[in-house]
């Protein structure tokens, strides 16, 4: 389950390009956007994305990405789907990371991103706000919807705090992300013969007391829940993964709407 991190492979799948000035695009250029779209707002829902509807009443937040027919907007900072550097911001949005612009933008908040549908409509404004800027990249979805987006290194901090692993030497040793629902990101070494049970124990020792509720593990992208956790590491192809914690519903259905 490798990441995909090829740009050139990444704008051969999300072909989208705006006309000059802005005008319709033809055919086959709508239906190559039409499914980009279709396919960007589906993986955002997968990660936790919270994706409105065009007819919901809006709530108050702080990052709104809409994704119109000639392209999408930030906050109302048009972007062209055919640009290098917006491919690199949908490639996170998809992946499930908060984009690193909008880290730099956003560096001592808690970002709330939402993603809206809105490829039948034209975007007349091409206003720009944002400006790049380049660092560490944070989960967009989790069990909670908000990101904590702090310029720091996560997995140096955690670093003393690790239950050991025992590894052995002489076997294949792979790197396993880890996404906890609090949104901390840690990466822990495992033999690929390790099972996914022994990553689920693994992430009950590193909570420790905070005693974590019931839980289960899935695979970012695509999303997989991780059902049979007596498969080795090999054999569920999760070399070099990156693996989300997913906290199991409670007898508390309404709390989070509270």
């Amino acid at each position: 389950m490798k990441e995909v991190d090829n740009l050139e492979s990444i704008k051969e799948e999300w072909v989208c390009e705006t006309g000059s000035d802005h005008q319709p695009l033809s055919d086959s250029q709508q239906t190559n956007c039409d499914y980009f779209v279709d396919s960007l707002f589906e993986e955002a829902q997968k990660v936790g994305a919270k994706c409105l509807s065009p007819t919901e009443q809006k709530k108050q937040v702080d990052v709104s990405i809409k994704l119109w027919k000639n392209g999408f907007t930030v906050n109302d900072d048009f972007r062209s789907y055919s640009d290098g550097a917006s491919q690199q911001f949908l490639n996170s949005i998809k992946k499930g990371e908060l984009p690193l612009e909008l880290q730099g933008v956003f560096d001592k908040e808690e970002v709330d991103v939402k993603v809206e549908d809105k490829k039948n409509e034209v975007c007349m404004s091409t206003k720009p706000v944002f400006q790049p800027f380049s660092g560490q990249g944070h989960r967009l979805g989790s069990a909670t919807p908000k990101i904590v987006s702090k310029a720091k290194n996560i997995e140096v901090e955690n670093k003393n705090k690790l239950s050991a692993v025992p590894l052995n030497n002489l076997e294949p040793i792979t790197n396993i992300q880890i996404w906890l629902a609090n949104g901390k990101r840690i990466v822990q070494k495992f033999n690929i013969s390790h099972r996914i049970s022994h990553i689920k124990d693994f992430i009950e020792k590193y909570q420790g007391s905070q005693r974590s509720p019931p839980f289960s593990l899935a695979t970012a992208l695509p999303f997989l829940k991780l059902l049979d956790e007596t498969l080795t590491l090999e054999e569920a192809d999760l070399q070099n993964a990156v693996i989300i914690q997913r906290l199991k519903k409670t007898a508390e259905p309404f709390k989070e709407l509270s």
